[in-house]
């Protein structure tokens, strides 16, 4: 049985059993979670190559001005790239999950899927916040347990996905602006680019929800699995829970 790494274990899959479709869903968690560490990584590296472009320009060195906006714009590019690929890899375990439903409904992970409705997400939420484990003020949680609870691992992937394209589209607005930097002359440079603040700051609330919401996804789907393994032992058969 694979192992996940990281937060972004996102299908709560069981330790106590494993067959071809969880281990090729570990693998996707796997690429997902690579594709948000080096996005986020590629992002705050772009900051910093901005903020040299910042410094060049205040010293009127072009030359260096340049490069920290060629490289930061580079690294954006990159940050984009693996967002996009996390977006793919969303929509892809979305519909495996939808196929694999009309295959075998007996697959632990489809035959849980009614047992959603059965976490008390409020319950989490309070263990969870009382051990550091949660934002306060419930931030993210209540529109991702909710649509688990009524819509399963599937409604939960597609928030997950809307909240990617909606980092992305942030993305691509501020790569816009910094484009359009590079035709300022060195003494406007420098303030714009530095002023560019509140884009920046909402990128990064954008990665941080982004986590938050995986971690969260994924803690609510290990309570369903180890719900329905309780449930498995104490009927005798996947059949008994189904419905």
């Amino acid at each position: 049985m694979g192992v996940c790494h990281g937060p972004i274990c996102f299908l709560g899959i069981s330790v106590a059993y494993s067959n071809s479709f969880s281990e090729h869903l570990e693998h996707r968690s796997r690429d997902l979670e690579r594709h948000y560490r080096e996005g986020n990584v590629a992002f705050m590296l772009a900051l910093n190559r901005l903020h040299d472009a910042v410094d060049a320009a205040l010293a009127r060195d072009g030359a260096g001005a340049d490069g920290g906006l060629r490289d930061g714009l580079g690294l954006l590019a990159s940050c984009n790239d693996h967002l996009t690929a996390m977006a793919e890899g969303l929509v892809r375990t979305r519909a495996e999950l939808f196929e694999r439903e009309g295959i075998d409904s007996s697959d632990p992970l489809i035959a849980r899927e009614p047992l959603f409705r059965l976490v008390d997400a409020d319950a989490m939420y309070r263990e969870l916040a009382a051990h550091g484990a949660a934002l306060p003020q419930r931030v993210f949680w209540d529109d991702l347990a909710t649509r688990v609870r009524d819509g399963g691992a599937r409604a939960g992937l597609r928030l997950l996905d809307r909240h990617v394209r909606e980092l992305q589209s942030d993305l691509r607005t501020y790569v816009g602006e910094v484009e359009s930097m590079r035709r300022l002359p060195m003494n406007e440079l420098a303030p714009t680019l530095h002023g560019a603040s509140r884009a920046v700051a909402a990128l990064g609330m954008g990665f941080t929800r982004l986590v938050t919401s995986f971690t969260y996804f994924s803690i609510l789907c290990e309570r369903a699995t180890q719900l329905y393994e309780r449930h498995l032992e104490e009927a005798g058969s996947p059949l008994a829970i189904a419905g």
